[in-house]
Parts: C-alpha cells; sequence; structure tokens
C-alpha cells in the first residue's frame, strides 16, 4: 500500500508507535523499520543491536538508530532470543534508508503481543496523517 509516497508492504505487521514493520515466519520474527520511519529519522548512520543469543522482551532496547539528528531506542511487544543479526546493516547502516525492507535489522526467535502488532489497513489512517505532517 502507498501511503503519501511511502510503500508499507501488506504481507508485514506493523508496530506504528515505532514505525517498526515484523515480519512473522512461524517462531521467527523479523523486524525493520519503515518506509517513513527511516525518512522521518534522516540519514541513518549507526545501528547497534542486541547481540545473537541474548534475551529480550517487551521492556528491552533491542536495536538503536542514530542519524544526524536523531537517536532511537526500540523496545517492541517481543519476548525471546535475538537468533540473527543482519550485519550487511550493522557495517552499512544506509541500506535502512535505501531499501528499508529489504534491510532488516533483527530476527528474534519468540513470540509477539498480537494486540499491538497491527495489518496495514489498521494503521494507514494513522501513518496518513503522521506522513501529511512531516512531509513538506
Amino acid at each position: 500500500m502507498n501511503i503519501n509516497g511511502f510503500e508499507f508492504p501488506e504481507d508485514l505487521l506493523y508496530y506504528p508507535e515505532e514505525h517498526v514493520w515484523i515480519k512473522i515466519e512461524g517462531d521467527i520474527i523479523t523486524v525493520g523499520i519503515t518506509s517513513l520511519g527511516q525518512y522521518m529519522a534522516g540519514k541513518i548512520f549507526e545501528v547497534s543491536t542486541k547481540n545473537k543469543g541474548e534475551k529480550i522482551n517487551s521492556r528491552s532496547v533491542i536495536f538503536t538508530l542514530e542519524s544526524a539528528k536523531w537517536v532511537g531506542k526500540f523496545r517492541l511487544p517481543l519476548e525471546g532470543e535475538i537468533v540473527e543479526v543482519n550485519e550487511a546493516v550493522i557495517k552499512n547502516p544506509a541500506l535502512l534508508n535505501d531499501n528499508p525492507y529489504e534491510a532488516w535489522i533483527v530476527k528474534v526467535k519468540g513470540v509477539y503481543d498480537d494486540k499491538k502488532l497491527k495489518k496495514i489497513d489498521e494503521v494507514s489512517k494513522l501513518f496518513e496523517a503522521e506522513s501529511s505532517r512531516v512531509v513538506r
């Protein structure tokens, strides 16, 4: 779905409070930032994550993104263990700006709060309002 020039694939789930997309494959949860999220952050120059093997819960900072104008610490409604970190994104954070839906950040083996993760049709109005506010 295209919202004010920002793509939101319909096969993903979204955690709109953090502008994060989630892909569920069995008990593996892949996490990345939305096209609107990366636009709002600006040019991302650093990504740091929990390490592979670390346990996480909804209070854990799973990853941090840094740009010239912003530092974001991401806590998500997930519980489990980090099973993979996208080393390509750690080495080249600009991949998040170039293609946010290919450049995932971490993969978690665990469970998620399905009441807090939404399909795009449930949050499209929110993303539409927010994108209208930030795009000049």
